[in-house]
């Protein structure tokens, strides 16, 4: 993200859109990995990819430390954590660190099935709109939000309600060059690592008839390949996973460290008193500055 767009929230400006593009994919790459049980040592690269993505269909919830670096002039670097509960419903809580221009720029999201709730002093179309009310939170309705990054929430949405929100790492199984590269101890826990390439047509390809129009929008930001690398452990579970893509065409390039799978959270949305309901059309005119 660069300056230019600092004041915008999170689905205005090129630059941010990208950003949340990105950050919307690491929420459903969280999202499709987890644990399980069985030995990951007699199994192919390619079967140690998709006994992974079977065995998150029982993760209920998880934890993970991004890193999200968007190259380019309109370069940043997001670092966070982030907490996904994908069952019984969802709810994803994103605190983030923005660095872009010589900034550093903190931003609090939580996304829940209904809406997407921004807290920032840092973004002054963010905190000028709470602060109109002296709400700390504003709420951006999904019913009010259009274009692509409508189309990012509402798959992420849709394929957890599906029961289903596993598709990105059900696309690594796309990959035909994938292959192991060693061994290598993630967080105390060993592990196997594994790296290749797919397209996200391929990756597409490799998704249920059911999910491919819930997948296509966001799938259709990424032109040429993906580059993976993820290291599994013995019980199936994805301990740590990169790629490199390029979105909406700047090259993003992300890290996710899992730290917790089925851990209880403490996602709470905000409270009403502290919330300003604005239209996502409201927030397409915002000029530069913090």
């Amino acid at each position: 993200m660069t300056h230019p767009s600092t004041d915008s929230p999170a689905i205005v400006g090129r630059p941010r859109a990208v950003t949340v593009a990105a950050c919307a994919a690491a929420v459903a790459l969280l999202a499709g990995c987890g644990g399980g049980t069985g030995s990951a040592a007699s199994v192919t690269p390619r079967m140690a990819i998709s006994l992974a993505a079977d065995r998150t269909q029982s993760v209920n919830t998880m934890g993970a430390i991004i890193s999200i670096d968007l190259n380019g002039p309109a370069g940043s670097i997001t670092t966070g954590t982030v907490q996904v509960q994908l069952k019984p419903s969802l709810l994803a809580d994103e605190n983030l660190a923005i660095v872009t221009q010589g900034q550093t720029l903190p931003l609090t999201e939580i996304v829940s099935a209904k809406a997407v709730y921004l807290k920032s002093t840092a973004f002054s179309s963010i905190s000028a709109l709470a602060g109109q009310t002296g709400k700390a939170w504003i709420e951006l309705p999904l019913s009010d939000m259009s274009g692509k990054s409508a189309a990012i929430f509402s798959n992420l949405l849709q394929n957890v309600q599906n029961g289903d929100p596993l598709t990105q790492t059900r696309m690594l199984a796309a990959s035909k060059n994938v292959r192991a590269v060693g061994r290598q101890v993630v967080d105390g826990v060993r592990t196997t690592h594994y790296e290749g390439t797919f397209s996200a047509a391929d990756g597409l390809a490799e998704l249920p008839a059911s999910l491919r129009k819930q997948a296509a929008p966001m799938l259709s930001l990424i032109t040429g390949a993906v580059t993976f690398n993820v290291w599994i452990d013995a019980s199936h579970q994805v301990r740590m996973i990169t790629e490199v893509e390029t979105v909406m065409g700047e090259t993003v390039d992300q890290s996710m460290n899992i730290s917790s799978v089925n851990q209880p959270l403490h996602i709470a949305l905000p409270a009403p008193s502290q919330v300003m309901v604005v239209p996502a059309s409201s927030l397409g005119t915002a000029s530069a500055g913090s």
